[in-house]
């Protein structure tokens, strides 16, 4: 498969998945929990199925091979962490789901930013400004953090401190990286849309913590799930398509 194909089913997911979400959001087709995050699971295996074939069908020598596999291991991590937060897991309540998930979504995206950096350190350096770009994140993750998330989780020290810690390093380092390829495309559409991706993945994780741990549920209600699975999703599939764009 080339990496024109992975755009285009990219492209397809992304639009299925949005129309299918503003669908069930509105009634118009009532859907059981099987259903439901059965097809999550299948959008997101859809996904790696496609950037394995770019993976497989790259030579040797071909760049785009390495963040290929990277993205296609790391979103599988990431489809498992979808299934321990989904309602067909019997991991509950909501703290603990999001514990496990964690670990898992750390793993994967961990993988996506060894993706950029690979990539990066094979480029010639451009002057990029590592330090403001890493502290300019990091403030705006922590003051989001202290004033949307913190105060739900006290009392809950692994998620209180590992989310913090995973807000100040990660999620600090894959906006930060996509943000670097970006510049390196000279803002062209493609590495824009990575840089989208790589910020509506942990934007959608603050809508996540924000709105599933108040009362600490067992399971969050159908609009939450609906409402985080439009961000999240949409930002899996836009970062995506960075192994595909690697020239």
């Amino acid at each position: 498969m080339s990496p024109q194909h992975h755009l285009k089913i990219a492209i397809l997911l992304l639009a299925g998945s949005v129309s299918l979400e503003v669908t069930f959001l509105a009634g118009l087709f009532p859907v059981n929990d099987l259903f439901y995050h059965g097809l999550h699971l299948a959008l997101m295996g859809a996904l790696i199925a496609s950037q394995g074939r770019v993976f497989l069908t790259a030579g040797l020598d071909d760049p785009r091979r390495f963040p290929a596999l990277a993205f296609a291991v790391g979103a599988a991590f990431t489809a498992v962490g979808d299934f321990v937060n989904g309602a067909l897991s019997s991991v509950q309540p909501v703290s603990l789901k999001l514990s496990w998930a964690m670990l898992l979504f750390g793993i994967g995206y961990s993988l996506y930013c060894l993706a950029f950096w690979h990539v990066r350190r094979r480029q010639a350096a451009d002057g990029f400004p590592w330090v403001a770009a890493v502290l300019a994140v990091l403030v705006v993750n922590v003051v989001s953090w202290l004033q949307h998330v913190e105060p739900l989780l006290r009392g809950m020290d692994l998620l209180y401190y590992g989310s913090c810690l995973f807000n100040a390093t990660i999620y600090v380092a894959l906006p930060v990286l996509a943000f670097a390829f970006c510049r390196g495309t000279a803002y062209r559409p493609g590495g824009l849309l990575v840089l989208c991706g790589a910020l509506l993945i942990p934007f959608s994780d603050l809508i996540l913590f924000a709105t599933w741990m108040p009362g600490n549920p067992a399971v969050p209600a159908f609009p939450l799930y609906a409402f985080n699975w439009i961000l999240y999703f949409s930002g899996q599939v836009l970062v995506s398509l960075f192994p595909s764009l690697v020239d």
